[in-house]
């Protein structure tokens, strides 16, 4: 059989505090390895470049497009000629360290052009000593055998592969190692872009945004908490680092820029019902050194709402069982009816 070329694609903006770490865990298996810059502002496109087997590609559109950076990523990876393993990532994401003593991995590069393979995501938590085991409800596509299939991604993002012609093999030992909860106040600051984004951009109702991502603290939403196999990180030496938990930040990411310009676009006001203000908008736009006034707009009864959603979001959010689904069923025509 010809050999595999292994192809590693990437989008980042402003990821460098952990792009170099990707990139060196990604090098350790891909014989490729393509980053999607997508308007970073911190130096991303510096760190990248300074890896001189590490290809760089730019967008310069500054709406979020992620079906666009994928399939710029996926087209540039078949320019590589000859049989492609292609694998899609994003930087706060690692294969496990076992990749390269499993059979998983053979059967990976040797697979038929179609074939796909799907990963369970383990979400890693602060200490490194246990990960949430989000297998059950977001097991990932992000690897295949290139059949040419065309990508058919949203700008949303719902997915990272194209849908191949071959058939659907699920890991079970090689993971997705996801560590976004290592940093936590760099991903609500994420999530809170999202809920706005989402509200604005998809017409996503604010109810709705609320509950699917994060507030003000770490849940797992009642999946499993397993141990963390030492075996998963045994070869990433950075992640040491992260075995001391941090307490918060009271810094600011790009995230709270992009907020605060949807603030100055549709006011304060427009966003009185996503679960956004637990923050200092105010101290944030002075870190950013912007000037203006975003103040909580939210009544009391908003607040009440918001701390209700944040209750019960487990329950609302994975409808687990009949009870389950009923009540998020009467939960969220309630809400619609309540303008939410």
């Amino acid at each position: 059989m010809p050999k595999t070329n292994v192809i590693c694609l990437v989008p980042v903006k402003n990821e460098s505090w952990i792009l170099k770490h990707f990139i060196e865990c990604a090098r350790r298996w891909a014989d490729f390895i393509i980053v999607l810059d997508d308007g970073s502002a911190d130096g991303s496109v510096k760190v990248a470049r300074a890896y001189n087997y590490v290809k760089v590609l730019t967008r310069t559109d500054p709406r979020f497009d992620e079906h666009c950076r994928r399939k710029l990523l996926i087209d540039e990876a078949r320019q590589i000629p000859g049989r492609r393993l292609i694998i899609s990532l994003d930087a706060d994401e690692m294969l496990s360290a076992n990749w390269s003593g499993s059979p998983e991995w053979d059967l990976m590069v040797n697979a038929e052009p179609g074939t796909s393979f799907l990963l369970d995501l383990l979400e890693l938590l602060p200490g490194l000593d246990r990960c949430a085991n989000f297998s059950q409800e977001y097991f990932q596509a992000r690897a295949f055998v290139d059949d040419g299939s065309e990508y058919r991604g949203t700008r949303k993002g719902s997915c990272k592969i194209p849908v191949t012609t071959g058939k659907e093999i699920r890991l079970k030992q090689i993971k997705l190692l996801h560590y976004i909860y290592l940093d936590p106040e760099r991903m609500f600051s994420k999530h809170r872009w999202y809920k706005c984004f989402e509200y604005i951009e998809n017409i996503r109702r604010p109810w709705d945004a609320c509950i699917t991502y994060q507030d003000t603290k770490i849940k797992t939403y009642n999946v499993p908490v397993i141990p963390v196999e030492p075996e998963w990180i045994s070869d990433y030496k950075w992640l040491d680092e992260y075995r001391v938990i941090r307490n918060g930040s009271q810094g600011s990411y790009w995230w709270d820029e992009e907020v605060l310009r949807y603030f100055d676009t549709y006011g304060v006001d427009r966003f009185r019902k996503l679960n956004i203000w637990d923050v200092d908008w105010n101290k944030k736009a002075s870190l950013l050194g912007r000037n203006g006034r975003y103040d909580d707009p939210r009544s009391l009864y908003e607040v009440l709402v918001h701390g209700t959603i944040e209750r019960y979001r487990a329950a609302l959010k994975y409808k687990t069982g009949i009870s389950g689904r009923v009540g998020n069923k009467i939960a969220a025509t309630a809400l619609r009816r309540l303008g939410w």
